[in-house]
């Protein structure tokens, strides 16, 4: 995967490069700090799979560089790294396009855990965003091929199902972390994005409202 971050802070860009390095070596990382070249150079012909890019950066900002890569067509998907926390710019971000949030005080590996959620054609969100965000009207997941679909639920992706899956087994988050390679973190999101899809706020209610729709849980 080839991922080209944007940031005007050199050293942090380096840093980041050789933590996700060290532990993905399948992540070719690139980075790219003078924000006023950023917009042509990201026009033209790249080899560049998915964008993270900062927020405060000198001359284009965030929101401006991503408003200007849709109004050109951009087909790279975008994710953000900031230390940012208003909930209004966050949700405007998401209403863009943006298919993450990663705060700058995430880990290595929660990083790496929210690209690869991404990947797999959902939203990341930190779930102590979720709250302050409400994206009731967010723009939908990408949709795989071997996604459910039924009435009344707009989709459920294949990680939501096996995290519904496991619920249903009694599993904990942190069971439900391990026994899919992910932060519970990631799994706090999943379940949120879950309670909110389903208008329920436990997961007893959670699953009941999911075995009485059209989805099957994957055992």
């Amino acid at each position: 995967m080839n991922i080209l971050l944007i940031d005007d802070h050199v050293s942090f860009c380096e840093g980041l490069i050789a933590a996700l390095a060290g532990v993905r070596s399948d992540y070719n990382l690139d980075f790219e700090s003078d924000a006023e070249l950023i917009p042509q150079a990201l026009l033209q012909p790249n080899p560049y799979d998915l964008y993270i890019l900062d927020l405060m950066m000198p001359g284009m900002g965030g929101l401006e560089l991503v408003r200007y890569l849709n109004q050109h067509e951009n087909e790279t998907p975008l994710m953000v790294m900031s230390s940012v926390q208003d909930s209004a710019v966050i949700r405007q971000l998401f209403q863009l396009g943006v298919i993450g949030y990663l705060p700058k005080a995430y880990g290595v590996h929660q990083i790496i855990d929210a690209i690869e959620e991404c990947r797999q054609g959902d939203l990341h969100v930190p779930a102590s965003l979720l709250p302050d965000l409400a994206l009731d009207d967010e723009p939908p997941s990408i949709v795989a091929d071997d996604e459910y679909r039924g009435p009344g639920v707009t989709t459920l992706t294949r990680r939501q199902i096996e995290i519904l899956s496991l619920m249903d087994r009694g599993f904990s988050n942190q069971e439900i972390a391990d026994a899919l390679y992910v932060s519970k973190d990631t799994v706090k999101t999943h379940i949120s994005r879950l309670f909110r899809l389903f208008d329920v706020n436990n997961r007893v209610n959670c699953l009941r409202a999911a075995k009485q729709g059209t989805f099957s849980l994957k055992s």
